[in-house]
């Protein structure tokens, strides 16, 4: 999921059979307020990814016969999970993992 990239308003899912989240349907824009934290949801489903932020829902997608992955280059090192930033800095708090039965 990113949150603020390609210069600090995209939003989506990186990536999509290939395509970055700024080049596939689950791109968005959002401005980013310094200071502000935002409440995010992510969930993973074995049929769909859904996110939301600050309750608004932001993503909505069927990975159903979809290649999901991370684009080419060092974040690989984030994987299996794990939160990066790109030239620009963030914070964290309250991060939760939780199984939800289907």
């Amino acid at each position: 999921m990113i949150l603020g990239g390609w210069g600090g308003a995209v939003v989506g899912l990186s990536s999509l059979d290939d395509n970055d989240a700024s080049e596939n349907e689950t791109s968005r824009t959002m401005n980013f307020e310094k200071g502000h934290w935002y409440h995010v949801v992510v969930r993973v489903k074995p049929k769909k990814i859904e996110a939301w932020i600050d309750g608004k829902k932001m993503v909505d997608v069927s990975i159903v016969d979809r290649k999901v992955g991370l684009r080419a280059g060092p974040i690989c090192l984030s994987a299996p999970l794990g939160l990066a930033t790109y030239e620009t800095s963030a914070a964290y708090r309250d991060f939760k993992i939780r199984l939800i039965e289907n």
